[in-house]
């Protein structure tokens, strides 16, 4: 009989909690296609980093796994509160708590048993395209076709029933401690409003806007250390506790204010109702606003990745095969050859960089990074010893080559090559005249398109003069860059490598030269002390790498974001039977059922507002931050908002959906009602 029960509860309960289970399946969908990424042959093949996304998505699916225990010991005491009346009426006809507590407790199996088997099917067609996107970023064409690993729903199947077993633990103890009368009056408990004089609370309102004011102003006059970086996060956190605990007291004293804005129409009736909600929500809210932040945070960090990605190959390869030697009177006959024998050359070119014993713009740089970027990234690595200058005809034929326009130059002239990151210091060394063989040649531009300046055309900056002045230089070292027609070979790096270094393998401990006069640049986003570079292969290999980061990014913040909004609709949705009474009132004080709806929508705009805003807020300021200063040290196009503002209109489109979702089901419910009261 128990197990009749159960079942027909539990289908009773599919349409109470019909979001959450939504959320669930949606969940399991996920879980299942980023598990099989760990499984899939296919991203094997194609990723050499498949280990790597591999241990990220298992660390995700930690942080994941603790909050999905959080929902559904949330949900659990959630449904087991509202039902109280009904398991003490059990109590009454006889039952043992035992047997209500095993009855709860099979019905909660049941709807977790039903999510997961439901969302194994969109699970499947959600990693067919998790694959092709990632088959995609690498460039690489994907046919679909299923693929589907035990381990991979096993993996699944042993998270989803550890959180539910978790869980259902927490809630055992405190279910079989309830007695009839606790039980009789539980699903009230969330009714009360405490009237009493409650100001003193306000000073928690105010201390954590001051102390989010204050994490602003650390953050952006760069004073977070490794010291205090972690207080100051731990203490942001609490802040956000802080506001909801004194927003309350805040509320209730300006109702209490009798201003205009409270008077007018129904507004004391959602100030008064949303005052209450926040009252006995408050730790619930502050962690629904923690998630959020942490989706925001996730998504805008995952975007910027991606467009780094997206645009690296023109900033940091804009030649297909660039080869460096230390020897600037190598010929690159034997390297010219081996890439012939691979693929077919549209255009190449053998040059020199030169130097002329100076310094100046290496000093330059480094008092700049100290002074205006207040790092101290510009090391001994960075740079090359000596400033780092190219012919301009060579200069010219490059650009050719890339499909840049050529430029030209006085008889005293000289130009700046940079990255674009750095425009601003091109701009003002451009201001200082160069001395090169007794004459002096002042700067005619600053050119900021992608030149491989990562150890190739110089670290990071590189100095274009007339070639009668290079002629007067030493050559520094030597470089062949090439352009060819098609695809390479996957292992040309090696071939070119093992080449240059008389057979070293890129693995043995001795391969790289650490008394080479050569510097990287200050880039600190996938930076390679290669001699070869292979624009194709580099570039795989770095979409590839940095997918292992993006997507697991992606996943962790899709499921708090699911979470926090499936607690916000359940929790409204499921007090919207005792909301009859309220609104009945509202009804007979002579509002009509347009101002009703009106209400309605106010109320659960400003429930849901709350914590979706203070998030924004929050990790708006902290991304816009990191942005800028991932800018100073890695070259991005998009300008730093672009991030947040698609992660706030992808996110709230999600956000969108279910409070409309809430709001038509609220609604129907007291339509309902307001049907049969007339």
């Amino acid at each position: 009989m128990l197990s009749k029960l159960a079942l027909r509860n539990a289908k009773r309960s599919f349409k109470d909690y019909f979001i959450y289970l939504i959320t669930m399946i949606f969940i399991t969908s996920l879980m299942f296609a980023f598990n099989s990424m760990i499984f899939s042959e296919d991203i094997q093949k194609i990723s050499s980093e498949a280990g790597i996304m591999g241990m990220m998505i298992g660390l995700a699916t930690f942080f994941i796994v603790l909050i999905i225990i959080w929902l559904i010991h949330y949900m659990i005491r959630f449904m087991a509160e509202k039902r109280s009346r009904e398991f003490a009426t059990y109590l009454l006809l006889g039952f043992h708590k035992k047997q209500v507590a095993s009855l709860f407790f099979k019905e909660t199996v049941i709807l977790g048993t039903v999510s997961f088997l439901i969302g194994l099917i969109p699970g499947v067609f959600l990693q067919q395209v998790i694959t092709t996107l990632i088959y995609a970023i690498v460039d690489t064409e994907y046919s679909l076709h299923l693929e589907f690993k035990a381990g991979t729903l096993l993996m699944t199947a042993a998270i989803f029933a550890g959180s539910y077993f978790l869980a259902l633990i927490r809630n055992k103890k405190r279910f079989r401690k309830m007695n009839i009368r606790d039980m009789m009056y539980l699903d009230q408990q969330n009714e009360e409003l405490n009237n009493g004089n409650k100001s003193g609370r306000q000073w928690m309102f105010f201390a954590a806007v001051l102390y989010m004011l204050f994490f602003s102003w650390m953050m952006v006059s760069g004073r977070f250390t490794d010291g205090n970086i972690y207080f100051m996060i731990i203490g942001l956190i609490v802040s956000v506790y802080f506001l909801y605990m004194g927003l309350s007291a805040f509320l209730i004293g300006y109702i209490r204010s009798g201003k205009n804005g409270v008077l007018k129409g129904a507004n004391i009736f959602v100030l008064r109702q949303l005052a209450s909600k926040v009252r006995t929500m408050q730790f619930t809210l502050g962690t629904l606003t923690v998630l959020f932040m942490v989706a925001l945070l996730g998504s805008s960090h995952a975007l910027m990745l991606n467009q780094f990605q997206t645009t690296q190959a023109d900033v940091n390869w804009p030649f297909d095969i660039a080869v460096y030697n230390p020897d600037p009177g190598y010929d690159f006959s034997a390297e010219n050859e081996l890439i012939k024998k691979d693929s077919k050359i549209s255009s190449e070119l053998v040059y020199q960089i030169f130097e002329d014993h100076k310094s100046d713009f290496r000093k330059f740089m480094e008092k700049y990074y100290s002074d205006v970027l207040e790092n101290s990234v510009a090391n001994d690595s960075a740079y090359f010893k000596y400033d780092t200058y190219m012919k301009l005809s060579d200069y010219n034929t490059l650009r050719e080559m890339a499909g840049y326009k050529k430029v030209s130059l006085e008889k005293n002239q000289y130009l700046i090559q940079i990255k674009s990151r750095l425009k601003d210091a091109g701009r003002r060394f451009s201001h200082t005249s160069l001395t090169i063989s007794g004459n002096e040649y002042k700067c005619a531009g600053v050119y900021t398109e992608g030149f491989e300046q990562n150890g190739h055309n110089g670290a990071d900056y590189l100095l274009v003069v007339p070639d009668q002045a290079a002629d007067g230089m030493k050559p520094y070292y030597s470089l062949l860059a090439a352009q060819v027609k098609g695809s390479v070979q996957p292992d040309l790096t090696d071939k070119l490598l093992d080449l240059h270094d008389s057979g070293k393998s890129i693995l043995d401990e001795d391969y790289y030269e650490t008394d080479i006069d050569r510097g990287y640049g200050t880039d600190i986003m996938y930076v390679s002390n290669q001699h070869v570079y292979v624009r194709e292969i580099e570039t795989k290999s770095m979409k590839s790498l940095l997918s292992t980061i993006i997507f697991p990014l992606f996943y962790v913040g899709l499921v708090f974001l699911c979470v926090a909004l499936t607690v916000l609709a359940v929790q409204q949705l499921s007090d919207s039977a005792k909301y009859k009474h309220r609104y009945s009132l509202l009804s007979k004080l002579g509002l009509r059922e347009k101002e009703i709806s009106c209400v309605i929508l106010k109320q659960l705009f400003l429930y849901y507002l709350f914590p979706f805003i203070t998030a924004i807020v929050i990790s708006g300021g902290i991304v816009l931050y990191d942005s800028r200063e991932f800018f100073k040290l890695a070259t991005s196009q998009a300008p730093s908002w672009s991030y947040f503002g698609i992660s706030i209109l992808l996110f709230g489109g999600i956000y969108l959906i279910y409070f409309i979702a809430t709001y038509v089901e609220f609604r129907r419910n007291i339509g309902v009602w307001e049907k049969n009261l007339r």
